[in-house]
Formats: C-alpha cells, sequence, structure tokens
C-alpha cells in the first residue's frame, strides 16, 4: 500500500516490533521537560511533511500525537491506523475536571476518526465499537529475545517478579507470600525495577531471601530472566495485557499472574491467583517442585499463540489493502 511510516512519542518494544512487522519506517520523538508537547507537535509535523506517508500508523499513548495524525488524515486524505494499547481510563477514578473533559473528548474523537484502531483485546474492541470506531483485536508479539549470558543467582530455586512498582502492583504481597513458601530457604525472590518507589518500611520488612535488582539494561534483563525458574507477573487492574507475561512465555519460564478475565483468557497455561499473599504462596509451592510440567505447558502456549498472532496478523494486513477515502 505505498509507503509506511509510524510515529511513537515514546520508546515502546510494542511499537518497535509492530512496525517492523508492518514494514513501517519508525520514527520515535521523545522530548522532555515543559515544552514536551509544542515540540514533538512540530517534529511530527515536520516528519509528515517530509515523508508523505501513504497510510499512517501512530502510537496511542499518546492521545495529543493520536488527534494530531487524525487532523492530519482530514487534510491528506490517507489511511490512518491508531494502536492504543492504554490510555482508557478504566481502572481510575475520577472527578470531571478539566483535563478529563478534555481527554474524553479526544478520546472520542480519535476512536471515531481513525481508519482503524489496533487494540490488544475484545473487552477494549468493544469499547471502540460503542464509540462508532472501528477495532482490530491484535496482542503484543511474542517478543524474541536472546540470552547472552547466564546471571548467577543466590537460591537453589529462583523467581523473577517482573516489576515497574506501579501503583497496581501487589508487590506487599508478593514480599509477604515469598515468607511462607514450602521450602523457603531454597527460594530467592528477585524483583526488578525502582525498588525506590516502594515505601521504606516494606523494604526493610523484606526477608533476606528476596533481592531487589534496581533497574536493568534490556539485555542484563534477558540474561535474568533466562536464569530463573519461574516468573511472577502481577497487577490489580482489570483489562490490562501485561508485557512481562509476554516476556515470560517467550523464554518458556513457569509463569503466575493475576486471575484476570483478560490474562486468563491468553495465557492459559500459567498459574492464576488472587493477588493475595496466601494464594501466591500457593502457586509457588505448586510451582517449584513441578517445574518440569508448567514448563512444557508455557512452551506449548508460546507455540500457539506464536501461530494465532501470525495468522491474526494476515487478516490485519488484508484489512489494510481496504482503507480507502
Amino acid at each position: 500500500m505505498g509507503k509506511r511510516i509510524w510515529i511513537t512519542w515514546e520508546t515502546q518494544r510494542r511499537s518497535v516490533e509492530l512496525a517492523k512487522k508492518f514494514g513501517c519506517e519508525l520514527f520515535v520523538i521523545e522530548y522532555k521537560g515543559i515544552l514536551r508537547y509544542p515540540r514533538s507537535i512540530t517534529k511530527t509535523l515536520s516528519l509528515l511533511k517530509s515523508t508523505k506517508p501513504d497510510i499512517l500508523f501512530v502510537q496511542n499513548p499518546s492521545m495529543i500525537l493520536a488527534t494530531v495524525a487524525c487532523l492530519y488524515r482530514f487534510f491528506k486524505k490517507i489511511p490512518l491506523v491508531v494502536d492504543r494499547h492504554t490510555t482508557f481510563l478504566l481502572n481510575k477514578k475520577h472527578r470531571n475536571t478539566p483535563r478529563l473533559i478534555i481527554f474524553k473528548l479526544l478520546h472520542r474523537f480519535t476512536v471515531r476518526f481513525a481508519d482503524l484502531t489496533i487494540v490488544t483485546n475484545d473487552f477494549l474492541a468493544d469499547l471502540i465499537r460503542q464509540l462508532k470506531g472501528k477495532p482490530f483485536v491484535l496482542p503484543d508479539m511474542i517478543p524474541k529475545l536472546m540470552q547472552t549470558g547466564t546471571t548467577q543467582l543466590k537460591g537453589r530455586h529462583n523467581i523473577l517478579l517482573i516489576s515497574s512498582f506501579s501503583p497496581d502492583e501487589p508487590i506487599k504481597e508478593v514480599i509477604e507470600a515469598i515468607k511462607h513458601v514450602e521450602d523457603k530457604k531454597n527460594v530467592y525472590l528477585y524483583i526488578t525495577g525502582n525498588y525506590k518507589k516502594l515505601d521504606e518500611s516494606t523494604y526493610k520488612a523484606a526477608p533476606s531471601n528476596v533481592v531487589f535488582t534496581g533497574f536493568l539494561d534490556e539485555q542484563e534483563f534477558i540474561n535474568i530472566l533466562f536464569s530463573v525458574d519461574a516468573v511472577i507477573v502481577l497487577t490489580t487492574a482489570d483489562y490490562t495485557m501485561l508485557c512481562g507475561c509476554y516476556e515470560a512465555v517467550s523464554a518458556r519460564k513457569p509463569l503466575i499472574t493475576s486471575n484476570k478475565d483478560v490474562l486468563t483468557e491468553y495465557f492459559k497455561g500459567a498459574i492464576f491467583v488472587d493477588n493475595s499473599a496466601k494464594d501466591i504462596s500457593n502457586a509457588i509451592s505448586e510451582v517449584i517442585p513441578n517445574l518440569d510440567l508448567h514448563r512444557e505447558r508455557i512452551s506449548s502456549l508460546k507455540e500457539r499463540l506464536v501461530s494465532e498472532w501470525e495468522e491474526n496478523f494476515i487478516n490485519l494486513e488484508n484489512q489494510l489493502v481496504t482503507l480507502r477515502h
């Protein structure tokens, strides 16, 4: 369909991988500070003017980027595809502040006037349809991760909690759970991410078999992912697909994740918990003595998801061919 470009205002693995898969030239615009938005808008318009795409892909977030893209679509009459994997505000309670009112208006505008909005699950697709948009469900690709070395770990058995210390992550419950795991002396929990976001009392109360890794660069993260025995990725939020789950599946690691509908429907073969310390502890105690069984289940899941994703992608490409003005 001619020249394709993909614009994003933040570095995000999903955009990098999808841009490559769609055969797009990828432009990452990352400005910081008070002038971020005017500088990003100016740079985006300059890129559109110089590249003259035949089809435009953008990532939402940012909502402002998606709005700029919709306005550009009106003037240039080219197909616009918005990849919208977050920014639905489904798990937050807000008053009708001016900022939220503007967000809702732009939300409706970008959904209604994009030619296609890509989302990660059926629930979000239904929301798009309710606003008279045209959705297509395409979960994240299972990433192709390459191990370059083995990370030396302390335990006979080692578990990785993939975390960004966001408010929706039950970190305290996982730390409490590890205290009650069977054979806990031989089980170590490694927690990624900026642990300085954790309240000091919880950090100090963590037992000696909990290791906070701090920030890891991508390859360090991949190497520790391949070195552990199992992976935990949790959220209290509904309707949210978790990048860490895809990463665990890619590495064929037994996966413990939250009992949320979108996760249970997609990551069949994982162990699902209610985010309580007791349930998490029971899940760890189940996985450790049965690692081979759970590795086999995740390996089968990976093969199925890769096959289904490729089939889904072909269907999406067929839809793109039909986009005309």
